[in-house]
Parts: C-alpha cells; structure tokens; sequence
C-alpha cells in the first residue's frame, strides 16, 4: 500500500512540474501562410516571427505553402476548406472570394494600418474594382500586362509593338509567346478586337467618358457574343505561337540574349522586372517592355485573410507586418514587381535613380526610362488601364472556351 501512494505522489509531482513549466514558458502559436511560388524570401516571412514576438510578447512560427494558380489555390480554400491564415490571390479571385464568403474583414486596426500605407491612385484603382472600403485585402504587389521583346531581333522597336495586334503578326511565326491563361489571353483578345474604336475614343483623351466607358466594358463583364469573338481572335492567333506558357518564357528570353529563339509576347510588368533587374550576368538588358496604346490591365496581388483561418489575430498583424516600409522595400526587391506601400515605392524608386546605383551602368539608351515607367506607371498609362472583374457566370463559359482553343 506504501508503495502504491509513493508511485502516485511521484505521478502527482512529474504531471505538476510538467503544467509548471508550460504555464511559464509562452505557447508557441502558427500562422499558416499561402502565396505564390517565388513570391517572398523566406527572410521576410521568417522574420515577422521576432517582429511579432516584440509586438505581442509571444512565440509564433510561421508555416509557408505555395499555389501556382489562383483558381488551385480557391480550390483548397472554397472545397477542401483549407485551414490558411493569410492567402495572396489576385484582384478578380479577391472579388469573388469576398461574394462569396470565404474571406474575413481585417480588424479594425488593420485596416487603418493598410489605408495609411496604400497610395491614393492605387486606392482609387482598387476600390472601384473588387474591394470598396478596402476592408478585405492588403495590395502586396501591383503592375500591368504588357508585351516584353527583344530588341535585337529584326523588326522589333517600341512603334512595332505599340499595338496588340504586334501578337498577331504573321512575321514573327514561331517568335512569339502567349500566356496559357483564360482571363489575360480573353483580354488582350477583346483590346485588339476593339482597337479601332479605343484608338478613336482615345482621341478625346484617355480620361474621356468615351474611351473610359469602352475600357471598361472588355473588363467589367462578358457575354456569348464576347467570348465567340475572342475565341475566334485567339484561334487565329494560334498558328502562328512558339507557344503557351506561364513562367518558362520569362527564363528563356534571360537566357537567350540575342533574340534567337522567341523574341515576343504577353508577360506581367512582374516577370519582366524578374529578367531586367540584376547583374550583368543574371539580366537581360536587351529586353524591351510596353503597355500598346489601346490599353491594358492593371493587376494586384493583395494579402486576405481566409475564412477557415485558424490564428486571425496573427494574420492581422502579418498583414500589418507588410505593410512596414522596410519589410515591403524588401519585398519589392525580391520579386522584381511594385510594391503597394507607398513610402517603399518611393524609396525604391529614388534609389534606382540615385548616383550610387549601378543598375543603369552598362543597360543600353533608353533602357532606364523603360525601366522606370514599367515599375512606376505614369498617369497616363494607368489612365488606359482597369482591374480585372470576376466574371461570375460566365467563368465556367470562359474555361470551355480556352479549353477548345488550346486542344484545337
């Protein structure tokens, strides 16, 4: 009998000791973390572990997945029901996601944060777009879309490419590239089917009611009607394609200098500041990069917060964290696209242009301004540009149509 109570008081003193030590050592927390692939150091979301342990006082480790596409990454969340904190998907997901419930409002702090952070023309850009009182998203990177070329190759200049059609010129068969993407092929489709009347409309100014309305109506909605015509365009355009592509395109016009293999086609300002940014032995400075003149999209990547999300009060501050200049200076510099805080854009830029940078150096005539205006558009080009919309309805409608246009 001794021995059965000494066993116990052993049992009570080893279970005491060990609720001792856990109430006095701050549980560790996890903030899971969903974004694309290549599309923040592990520094940086590493670091917000110490940054939150000096805001809160409490240990955390933060758990970083990656999605290729935004449509993989509504799977997770809208199916499989996902258990991710902060999710990065891009303007139009954004909208639909909100519709659809699967996200969270920042709190109330966050958001102030994120307003105090964001430029006016960003904010005015957003929105109008997918996110009102922008209480559900936090802009993380932000471009446009564009056509990327060699300026090496035969025929190719800034007046050659100033128009979508350049896309669809039978001389570059085999030279050019398209993005196996539904929505961005569809648009550039719809601008270069209705270039005629964005050319005219634009002669009473980028900012006229005329050219604004017609701008629009290819990003805002679809029909039937619309999508046959696209269908149609994108077939046509097809012959003539080295190929479709997301990502490879961008590796091969770095690597391939002089333009010999493809030298054309449809990227994302991101993917060319990718390729243009760096030494000389990882850039590519003959490359070229512009918006055409009958306009184009401007698109955002913004941080939200799942509705499955297991720590909300840690996705805040994660989304706060963001928003920190030097953290989102960082960023920028990592990604080779432009960040959405303001003061980091800024310093950004003001460094590029300093006389202690070396990036311009060696980079041909022209380059630098190129360079400029595609990390910092203008008013005017942003004037010819809108925000993608979800197309809700016709989603499904869009996708059969990529289908047959990619198995034809």
């Amino acid at each position: 009998m001794k021995k059965l109570v000494s066993l116990f008081l052993v049992a009570l003193m080893a279970t005491l000791a060990v609720f001792t030590l856990t109430a006095c050592t701050p549980r560790e927390e996890i903030l899971k973390v969903y974004n694309w692939g290549d599309y923040m150091s592990k520094e940086t979301y590493t670091g917000f572990q110490s940054w939150y342990k000096e805001k809160t006082g409490k240990n955390i480790v933060v758990k970083y997945a990656e999605f290729d596409t935004n449509e993989s990454m509504y799977v997770e969340i809208n199916q499989k029901k996902a258990d991710y904190d902060v999710l990065c998907p891009s303007d139009y997901m954004i909208e639909r996601m909100i519709s659809e419930g699967l996200l969270q409002k920042l709190n109330d702090e966050t958001q102030k944060v994120v307003q105090g952070a964001v430029s006016d023309s960003l904010s005015t850009l957003i929105k109008g777009a997918y996110d009102p009182n922008m209480e559900y998203s936090m802009p993380y990177m932000w471009g446009t879309l564009g056509i990327m070329y060699n300026r090496l190759s035969d025929g190719l200049n800034d007046e050659v490419v100033s128009e979508w059609d350049a896309l669809w010129n039978s001389q570059f068969t085999g030279k050019i590239y398209m993005k196996d993407s539904v929505r961005d092929a569809y648009t550039v489709a719809m601008l270069r089917e209705n270039a005629d009347a964005l050319n005219a409309a634009a002669q009473n100014g980028y900012d006229s009611e005329e050219y604004q309305t017609l701008l629009g109506s290819i990003f805002t909605g679809t029909d039937e009607v619309k999508i046959e015509i696209a269908k149609n365009s994108l077939l046509e355009q097809k012959p003539l394609l080295r190929g479709y592509e997301v990502d490879s395109a961008k590796d091969d016009m770095l690597r391939d200098v002089e333009g010999k293999k493809g030298y054309l086609g449809l990227f994302w300002s991101c993917d060319a500041g990718y390729i243009m940014n760096g030494s000389e032995d990882d850039a590519n400075l003959n490359l070229r990069y512009i918006v055409p003149k009958e306009g184009s999209n401007v698109w955002v990547d913004g941080f939200v917060i799942s509705k499955y999300a297991g720590n909300v009060e840690a996705a805040n501050y994660f989304i706060q964290y963001l928003c920190d200049s030097d953290v989102a200076y960082d960023c920028m510099d990592y990604v080779g696209s432009t960040t959405g805080v303001e003061e980091a854009m800024n310093n950004y830029k003001a460094d590029l242009l300093s006389e202690d940078s070396d990036m311009f150096t060696d980079a041909p005539e022209g380059f630098m301004e190129m360079y400029i205006e595609m990390m910092f558009p203008s008013a005017e080009t942003l004037q010819r540009c809108a925000i993608m919309k979800d197309f809700g309805q016709y989603n499904s409608a869009l996708d059969t149509m990529w289908e047959d246009v990619r198995i034809s």
